[in-house]
């Protein structure tokens, strides 16, 4: 058997490929126009265009937001998430969180985090896998919904107003860059001091300082978690309100949001069901739980999904976008592409897709809606998106129960929702889990930035 490509052989194949008329034309059309385009199914398309829904939530955010090309997806959705109660407790038209003061003190929380693990792993060598993953994104714009609760435990959370957008909110890759160099540069000397035996207390001092010194820059100083502003709004009404407060006040009176209640649901086919699962060093805030899901069938998120939905809340949720993703006509599905039309056919199961590299998690949104049939199965889902109001269909998207079954990977509700069962498992499960590596594709939303960054500066 041999490895290499005989000259022979190709020149039989050429032959065969330019007697075929489906290639020539197939080759015609993907060759000289945007391929997406001309493989879309319009049978797929015309099946599942309906914008139109059984369920919906009474109230839904607004105004659609950006993201930009900032890889902030997921504070985003958690956003999104959380201003609906909000709206409708105050009475609000729309609402905007500040996302850039999420920004700011998770990147702040998350270098910290990284200069921890270079300490706590002196030992181990440069070389190895662990210390060249840490060293690999060691601040990133991505995170999950887990990071999002802690940030907002120990920080809070203020509207927009009070720590407008910056440049840099929705554009992070110089500050990136530089947070980046400085930090690998300062995993050297770490690595050097602890080595050495010396004390590194005045050093870390110093970086933790040039670190929020950095972000002043880029960001603006916020204002500090117990630092008094006032919120001033006009209700549906346009009746003037104000009200006192602090950015740790209007997480918690304001807003009334108790992280400690939401549970992350996980769907990978790979790790037993039914099983806590905890990503490895996965964190921002020290001394705050690292990232755990409760790993459990399709179907228990989509029920789970369903459920918050009929109680009128959307669903923070984690898929792999922006594959079989349209953003023009708005449409996620995996038979969208004609790819057989082609002769191109996938066949990788889902847990071999991720085992493989092939998917992972990329974007982080919200479901507002699914339309259920008569029988109570869903059919496809309504998608509240952060990629600007001339994405998709307004901002929104419909998603197939396909592509969720094959792409969702996570879906966040409340305990309360999930019952008491469940609820036990996950509490339980948390004392013995299944450890997966932090390099784990099911910690991929919170270590790369956004994989539909690219598309973000085309909008």
């Amino acid at each position: 058997m041999t490895s290499s490509l005989p000259l022979e052989t190709l020149s039989s194949w050429k032959d065969d490929f330019r007697a075929d008329a489906t290639f020539r034309v197939g080759s015609a059309a993907v060759g000289n126009f945007n391929a997406d385009e001309v493989l879309i199914n319009n049978d797929v398309w015309t099946a599942n265009c309906s914008n139109t829904f059984s369920h919906v939530i009474e109230t839904e955010g607004a105004p659609i937001l950006s993201q930009g090309s900032a890889g902030s997806c997921w504070l985003h959705a958690a956003g999104n998430v959380l201003r609906v109660e909000l709206m409708e407790k105050y009475s609000l038209k729309e609402f905007e969180f500040s996302i850039p003061y999420l920004f700011f003190h998770d990147k702040l929380e998350k270098a910290n985090f990284f200069l921890e693990q270079i300490i706590q792993t002196a030992a181990e060598p440069v070389e190895s896998r662990l210390i060249q993953h840490l060293l690999s994104a060691p601040v990133n714009d991505g995170g999950q919904f887990d990071l999002f609760v802690n940030v907002v435990k120990k920080y809070g959370m203020v509207p927009l107003h009070v720590f407008p957008k910056t440049f840099t909110a929705t554009a992070s890759r110089t500050l990136n860059f530089l947070l980046t160099t400085k930090l690998r540069e300062w995993a050297e000397v770490l690595r050097a001091r602890v080595a050495a035996l010396q004390d590194i207390t005045e050093l870390r001092t110093a970086y933790q300082k040039e670190l929020y010194r950095l972000l002043c820059m880029f960001f603006g100083v916020p204002p500090g978690p117990d630092e008094a502003f006032t919120w001033e709004y006009h209700d549906k009404d346009k009746a003037y309100h104000s009200i006192e407060s602090t950015p740790l006040k209007f997480a918690s009176e304001i807003l009334g949001y108790d992280g400690s209640e939401a549970v992350s649901l996980i769907n990978d086919p790979r790790n037993a069901y039914n099983r806590v699962l905890k990503i490895d060093r996965l964190g921002n805030v020290i001394g705050e739980p690292l990232v755990h899901y409760l790993n459990l069938a399709s179907d228990d998120l989509a029920a789970a999904a369903i459920a918050r939905i009929k109680e009128n809340k959307p669903v923070f949720f984690g898929t792999h976008s922006p594959l079989y993703m349209d953003k023009k006509r708005g449409l996620m599905d995996v038979a969208l592409y004609d790819y057989a039309a082609i002769g191109y056919v996938q066949t990788q199961e889902k847990a071999a897709r991720i085992k493989y590299a092939q998917s992972l998690m990329t974007h982080a949104m919200a479901f507002t809606g699914v339309h259920l049939d008569a029988q109570g199965v869903p059919v496809r889902w309504r998608v509240e998106n952060s990629w600007g109001k001339t994405s998709g269909i307004d901002g929104y998207y419909i998603m197939t129960h396909d592509y969720f079954k094959e792409y969702v990977y996570q879906v966040v509700a409340d305990k309360k929702e999930l019952g008491a069962d469940l609820t036990k498992l996950f509490e339980d499960g948390k004392k013995d889990p299944i450890v997966l590596p932090p390099w784990d594709a099911m910690g991929s939303l919170a270590v790369f930035k956004n994989a539909a960054e690219p598309q973000m500066e085309k909008l």
